[in-house]
């Protein structure tokens, strides 16, 4: 099935589906969104539906209910996407924004976060980049890109200990891609600086998508491996 593709792993409202509505909207003619909620996940196939009515774009959205910490629900929902379209854009979007300090949090939430965001990533990145490097048309742009933060990997927040953990190990994963496959595939983090608030100018969500578009269009030999969105530096 001829298109292309935009998949959206950790849907939710928010960069999430701002960050699908965006791409909808602007040639994209598949969009991916998976979520564990399945109600949630109606929610956001409707609101992508509006913006694409709205615009008087076509475009189809689908969406997949899975546990992504469930490797197998994860392999068989990334199988069924293959086939969907041509897979141009993968955004990982996953993680649990809550917890405790440190020797406060339990080893098992721990265990279970760095599966989510780390083991998962990884696992959608062994199926990913090989579809992504078979991507040769010049005016393609083969992506692959996961939200983080500009400052836990720099100083963790103590009562986010199992958040600060992950997000620094996530990040020298993505940034380890980058560097063994960052010819062929756009492989970024898109780093958000603060909490997201659609009455912030640099972080509302919108403009948080906006920077995502503007990282996908950037020119091969021109890709940045990290895309830095924050507050502190650019104003509110």
């Amino acid at each position: 099935m001829p298109g292309k593709t935009l998949l959206l792993l950790g849907s939710g409202p928010g960069i999430g589906i701002s960050i699908a509505s965006n791409f909808s909207v602007r040639g994209f003619t598949h969009i991916a969104l998976v979520s564990r909620n399945t109600e949630r996940l109606k929610q956001d196939q409707d609101t992508v539906l509006d913006a694409i009515q709205e615009r008087g774009y076509s475009c189809q959205v689908k969406t997949w209910t899975c546990d992504l910490s469930d490797f197998e629900q994860l392999e068989r929902v990334l199988g069924e996407v293959e086939g969907w379209g041509s897979l141009e854009v993968v955004v990982f979007n996953a993680a649990r924004v809550a917890g405790k300090g440190p020797l406060e949090e339990g080893l098992e939430e721990l265990e279970r976060d760095f599966r989510l965001t780390n083991l998962a990533l990884y696992k959608v990145a062994q199926w990913a980049i090989p579809i992504l490097q078979a991507v040769k048309d010049e005016d393609r742009h083969p992506s692959f890109f996961v939200t983080s933060t500009t400052k836990l990997y720099k100083e963790p927040v103590p009562d986010l200990v199992s958040l600060s953990m992950v997000k620094s190990a996530q990040r020298a994963l993505v940034l380890s891609l980058h560097a063994k496959f960052g010819e062929d595939v756009h492989v970024a983090l898109l780093s958000v600086g603060g909490v997201v608030d659609p009455k912030k100018k640099v972080l509302s969500p919108e403009n948080i998508a906006e920077r995502c578009w503007q990282l996908y269009r950037q020119r091969r030999g021109e890709w940045k491996r990290e895309e830095e969105i924050d507050d502190e530096v650019e104003g509110q």
